[in-house]
């Protein structure tokens, strides 16, 4: 490969010097897919997707080449640290105790991560700002500035480089049981949810449509995806590592990511968002537990992408770097989707009440907030010591309404630390480092709650509960006998609790049910009974009803 490293003036630089092995990688793992175009991208189901040794996932290009990384090397846990945090694991704790230390083994090499940052200089006054202070700022400031960007190498160590499994066995076993993917479904029989209700649904950036056919392509023109149909497929991973090339092309559209230019069919250009395509659609696979392998389609590009890394590395940086945008785009989507779903289980789950609980957050601790002492205990493994810190944040309050959850964890990134029979705390290394401590109640703690105080500051989770109570309510009195009214016409109007809409339905009896003609909004503040008492009292004082009683007063009196 002598020749195509492109040196400056005083030699090459550490961004030179990453992009150079980045190149020999793919160059690599390329070479090894020409011999064998059946081999996948990566291993199947080795790896989860990398992090930092707090959590934090790296981008789509570091990860890219990261689970690159591992796989030459063997690496069995995708967690990567620099220098300066395997030497802050060796900070003695809040009680002063030494712990053994935390060191990088003799003789092993550091692997580069890229990290851009920004330089954010005003145009007159040329003073400079953090980057977090110019995001802030409104969009006619935001011009008054100059931001230039620049790409920054650390160099990292893989857990399995650390002594860290003998000096931290259990913050190492917490790493082991983090990493453990499940086994997956194959063949045609393999679904993956998400990505089924994105087609079904319409929700990805342009339609997705199978079709019982034999090709699959992103038309341009058309700003449609046509894939051929799941059972088509060998495997259900063949259909999605299929239909994320096809998404990854369609991320290129002028009106998204404006990557394609006027190209012509085997062009170099052509040639380049096939591999942009190819890499996306590995990297997206790879996050969600599949296996892709290359598209037969894309194979005929493998020689030209060699020449390509070969000529320049800079090939490679300007390919990842798409690369991540495009994988950024789609998992994103999806996994807002898959989140959405889950809430949907969550809700439909029948739990004997007796045995489900409800985690209430009553301290939230950002970026503002110190939470050194915290983040060196979580760095050392100590979750024991870290949770006894956590429960002197909490000030003694009870259930926060607003902000009571079925669950500890309900935001993308959050990960349970530990919990006792009263507390949890939850980290989320994607925001910036936030610490969550949750005060853990029964459902009847949170129903006596609601008797007591009722649902004016509630969030979603304690609301849903009080209809549970309201539906039940409604359904022990119906038992016995339905709810009506009789009007002083001499109708009966009949009651049903419409969980659905909250509220209190009233109409006329008919074989399917009653036809509403009126629906009162459900007051959880008061018992069922007072709710019944209202509704009546409310009919009374309608239109109809008054026209009705004055006519029956005037004609001598209301019919009983």
């Amino acid at each position: 490969m002598a020749g195509y490293r492109k040196k400056n003036a005083d030699g090459p630089n550490s961004e030179d010097k990453a992009l150079d092995l980045f190149a020999e990688m793919m160059i690599e793992k390329i070479e090894s897919i020409r011999k064998d175009w059946k081999k996948p991208w990566f291993t199947e189901g080795a790896l989860q997707w990398p992090k930092n040794l707090s959590g934090r996932e790296y981008n789509g290009m570091n990860a890219f080449m990261l689970l690159l990384h591992c796989e030459k090397e063997g690496y069995k846990i995708p967690r990567f640290c620099t220098f300066d945090c395997v030497q802050r694991l060796n900070n003695p704790g809040k009680d002063g105790k030494e712990l053994p230390r935390v060191s990088v083994l003799r003789g092993e090499k550091s692997f580069p991560v890229m990290l851009t940052t920004f330089t954010c200089i005003h145009k007159e006054t040329k003073e400079k700002i953090k980057y977090e202070d110019y995001k802030k700022l409104s969009d006619d400031e935001k011009k008054e500035y100059n931001v230039y960007p620049n790409m920054k190498v650390f160099r990292v160590f893989n857990v399995a480089q650390t002594n860290l499994q003998e000096a931290r066995p259990e913050l190492w076993k917490k790493l082991e049981e983090e990493n453990v993917r499940p086994a997956i479904e194959g063949g045609e029989h393999f679904s993956f949810a998400p990505v089924d209700t994105m087609i079904k649904d319409n929700l990805w950036i342009c339609p997705i449509t199978p079709k019982h056919q034999d090709s699959a392509y992103y038309s341009i023109t058309k700003n449609e995806i046509i894939v051929p149909e799941k059972e088509q497929f060998k495997s259900g991973e063949s259909f999605y590592g299929t239909l994320f090339h096809e998404m990854t092309h369609s991320t290129g559209a002028e009106s998204v990511l404006d990557r394609f230019k006027p190209t012509s069919f085997g062009s170099p250009e052509y040639a380049r968002e096939e591999l942009v395509a190819e890499l996306g659609s590995a990297l997206v696979a790879q996050r969600y537990g599949m296996t892709k392998h290359i598209k037969e389609d894309s194979c005929a590009y493998l020689k030209g992408w060699l020449d390509e890394l070969k000529e320049s590395p800079q090939f490679i940086k300007t390919t990842l770097l798409d690369v991540k945008k495009a994988a950024s785009l789609i998992t994103q989507r999806v996994d807002k989707i898959a989140q959405e779903l889950e809430q949907h289980i969550g809700e439909e789950q029948e739990v004997a009440p007796k045995e489900k609980v409800y985690y209430s957050s009553v301290v939230y601790l950002q970026s503002i907030d110190d939470t050194s002492q915290l983040d060196e205990l979580k760095d050392k493994g100590d979750y024991e010591g870290l949770l006894t810190l956590a429960k002197e944040y909490y000030d003694g309050n009870g259930i926060n309404e607003q902000y009571t959850y079925s669950s500890p964890t309900n935001n993308k990134g959050d990960d349970l630390l530990i919990e006792d029979k009263n507390f949890a705390v939850v980290y989320n290394g994607s925001v910036g480092g936030t610490y969550e401590v949750m005060l853990k109640f029964t459902e009847q703690e949170v129903r006596d709650h609601i008797r007591r105080y009722g649902v004016d500051l509630a969030g979603e989770i304690i609301k849903e509960v009080a209809k549970d109570m309201a539906a039940e309510q409604f359904s022990a009195m119906a038992q016995q006998k339905t709810p009506a009214f009789e009007m002083p016409n001499g109708d009966v109007l009949y009651v049903e609790y419409n969980r659905e809409s909250d509220t209190l339905d009233v109409g006329q009896a008919a074989n399917a049910g009653i036809i509403v003609q009126h629906r009162f909004p459900y007051d959880h503040n008061v018992e069922l009974d007072a709710n019944l008492q209202k509704v009546n009292e409310k009919l009374n004082e309608t239109e109809e009803y008054r026209e009705v009683l004055q006519e029956a007063e005037y004609s001598g009196g209301m019919r009983r």
